[in-house]
């Protein structure tokens, strides 16, 4: 199994886009989750809350902001398989199907 590289957990803040300043967003997390993103030469990664704002974190250099987005995009996947073994684990007709990550024996 993959493992995140030892990163501390992400201080979300909330984004603020100065007004004339262009965002790029040059990848998103598989389902839109996260977004990596560059701005005024800086680069940070984006999420929006629940009620629809963005909050970033990372924010600064590509070198220490890559290592935040991978070790979310990580973290992400591995909570997409928890919630798709606990789906499968909960439903009695799909028990004989293989969890995601772990092919059938």
């Amino acid at each position: 199994m993959t493992q995140p590289p030892d990163e501390p957990v992400p201080e979300w803040e909330p984004y603020r886009r100065p007004p004339k300043d262009r965002i790029r967003i040059t990848e998103t997390s598989c389902c839109g989750a996260y977004e990596w993103a560059c701005q005024g030469g800086q680069f940070l990664i984006l999420r929006r809350t629940p009620t629809g704002q963005y909050e970033e974190t990372a924010r600064g250099l590509y070198r220490h902001a890559r290592p935040v987005w991978q070790a979310l995009l990580v973290l992400h996947e591995d909570e997409h398989k928890r919630k798709a073994r606990a789906r499968i684990a909960a439903s009695p007709k799909r028990r004989d199907r293989a969890l995601p990550g772990n092919p059938a024996a």
